[in-house]
């Protein structure tokens, strides 16, 4: 049996092919971490060693023996499907570090490295919903332009959307959070990140992309497709926008939806 026939690891692969198409992962653009439940565990233990142990500067409590499935440092979402076992992997953390289970050419290679944002997103949205699995980060064409001519505010950015599509409110009811314009990769942006996600599920990196988070790949893809498909609509009508729902709308939804 090939780890490709196991159902999680196929439905990641595939998520990574469809960001992909949709222009949302150029060239080595865009990572997924994926949390393993204790069957899933189950699913793929004949797969499983340890190849490397690699000792880490970010807070891992809480998270020591739990397993997540991550795409590689450097890989493609467009070569995803041939190349799994290089541009993915299996990690488990221990205390200080985490060690290569399967995937990146045997320990060859390391998660993606903005495993920091990663890591401390998932424990940021384990404590506000222990059913949390994915944190995924990928460029969205629209909403990278909507960042460039919108005002940078989370709540007024948040609002606009609501106001797009009656879709909005009902998808992402908490609304949106946002950064500023940081540096990517490891470093503040990480910790900045997760602390967004303790009441979010979705953060905008201006001028970059997203990170989102659910339940589920279909959770977590949902939210990205409604977010790019009504930026895009606040993209092609910006300019010569007559009207759009008013904030008394949006406010019938939230009492008539119980949200």
């Amino acid at each position: 049996m090939d780890i490709i026939n196991v159902e999680f690891v196929r439905e990641l692969v595939e998520a990574c092919t469809y960001f992909w198409e949709a222009g949302w992962g150029e060239c080595h653009a865009g990572n997924i971490s994926y949390l393993l439940d204790e069957k899933e565990v189950e699913e793929v233990k004949d797969f499983l060693k340890v190849h490397a142990t690699v000792p880490v500067d970010f807070d891992t409590e809480g998270l020591e023996g739990k397993c997540f499935m991550l795409t590689r440092s450097g890989s493609a979402f467009r070569t995803m499907k041939k190349r799994y076992m290089h541009d993915m992997g299996i990690i488990r953390f221990i205390k200080g570090a985490y060690e290569i289970l399967w995937g990146f050419d045997d320990g060859e290679g390391r998660p993606t490295s903005e495993l920091p944002a990663h890591i401390l997103c998932h424990r940021a949205r384990l404590q506000d919903d222990p059913k949390n699995k994915i944190v995924m980060h990928c460029h969205p064409t629209y909403l990278n332009a909507m960042t460039m001519i919108h005002e940078l505010d989370e709540e007024e950015f948040t609002k606009t959307l609501w106001k797009m599509n009656s879709e909005c409110v009902l998808v992402f009811p908490e609304g949106l959070a946002m950064l500023p314009w940081m540096v990517c990769g490891e470093g503040p942006i990480g910790p900045a990140t997760a602390e967004k996600m303790k009441n979010k599920r979705v953060v905008i990196w201006p001028f970059h992309g997203i990170f989102s988070s659910g339940n589920s790949l279909f959770d977590a893809i949902g939210l990205i497709e409604t977010i790019d498909k009504n930026a895009h609509v606040y993209v092609l009508t910006k300019a010569n926008m007559l009207h759009s729902m008013t904030d008394e709308n949006v406010e019938e939804l939230r009492k008539h939806f119980h949200l």
